[in-house]
C-alpha cells in the first residue's frame, strides 16, 4: 500500500471548519448540507446548534437524533462542523472472527500503514454490540465540554450496519479530532450515533488515505471574533472518547 500511495492523487478530505470553533461554543455557520455533499460520499459531522449527529454514506446526509433515531437531511439545512470526502476505498480487509471493544480500534490502526495522513473509513457488516451518543439541541455558545452532561448513549445488540469515519494525525490537533473519529448508522439506515464502542463479528474494512485536505474557515462573526480559551484536548476527552 506504501509504495502505491506514492504515484497517486488522491481527493483531499473537505473540513468545513476547523474543529476548534466547535470546542468554543460556536455551534452555527453557513456551510449547507448541500455544498457538503458536492464535496463528496462519505463523510461526518454535525448541524446548527448541534442538532443531531451527521452521517454522509452513499451521497445521502442523515442526522442521528439524541434518542438515535435516523433521517435524511436536505441541501439546505447548515453544519457548523463537517467533513467530506470522495471515497472508492484503496484497499479492503475483512474481519471474519469476534473483535473485542477494547480491541477493536487496534484492529483499525494495524490497517494505517502512516499516522502522518489522514485515512477515511467505512466499515460494513455484523456487529455483537455497538455503543453510540448523541446530544440534543442546544444553544450557541456553550462550551463543547459541557455538552456530555446531556448526552444520551445507547446501545445496538446484534446489528447489522455501517461505520464511517477519519482517522487524522495528532499534528492537526486544531483542526479535527486527533485519531479515530467514527459514526455509525444500521443497514436499514433508520438508526444509529456517534461511536463510543463497538465488538464486530464479521465486517469489511475499507480504507483511503488523502494526500491534502481542503479546510473551510466560516465567514461568520462569530468565528471572525472567536478567542481561544478552552483547553481543546481536554474537552475532546471529555465529550468525544
Amino acid at each position: 500500500m506504501q509504495d502505491g500511495m506514492a504515484g497517486r492523487t488522491q481527493p483531499p478530505v473537505f473540513i468545513s471548519a476547523p474543529l476548534a470553533a466547535l470546542v468554543e461554543g460556536i455551534y452555527r455557520a453557513d456551510t449547507t448540507i448541500g455544498h457538503l455533499r458536492s464535496k463528496g460520499n462519505l463523510g461526518i459531522g454535525t448541524f446548527n446548534d448541534l442538532d443531531g449527529e451527521l452521517v454522509l454514506l452513499d451521497g445521502r446526509v442523515y442526522c442521528l437524533r439524541p434518542q438515535g433515531d435516523a433521517e435524511i437531511i436536505p441541501d439546505d439545512v447548515r453544519t457548523p462542523f463537517a467533513l467530506a470526502v470522495e471515497f472508492a476505498g484503496d484497499t479492503e480487509d475483512h474481519l471474519d472472527t469476534p473483535v473485542g471493544e477494547a480491541d477493536f480500534e487496534h484492529a483499525l490502526l494495524d490497517l494505517v500503514p502512516s499516522h502522518n495522513l489522514m485515512y477515511a473509513f467505512r466499515i460494513d457488516g455484523h456487529f455483537d454490540r455497538v455503543r453510540a451518543r448523541s446530544v440534543p439541541k442546544q444553544s450557541n455558545y456553550l462550551p463543547l465540554a459541557e455538552i456530555a452532561k446531556l448526552q444520551t448513549v445507547f446501545e445496538f445488540n446484534g446489528v447489522d450496519g455501517t461505520i464511517v469515519g477519519f482517522y487524522t494525525p495528532s499534528f492537526l490537533s486544531g483542526v479535527h479530532l486527533a485519531g479515530f473519529h467514527l459514526h455509525f448508522i444500521t443497514a436499514d439506515r433508520t438508526r444509529g450515533g456517534h461511536l463510543l464502542g463497538a465488538a464486530p463479528r464479521d465486517i469489511s474494512i475499507r480504507v483511503q488515505h488523502a494526500s491534502a485536505i481542503e479546510l473551510g474557515l466560516p465567514m461568520t462573526l462569530d468565528f471572525l471574533t472567536m478567542e481561544r480559551r478552552r483547553d481543546m484536548e481536554a474537552d475532546l476527552n471529555v465529550v468525544e472518547r
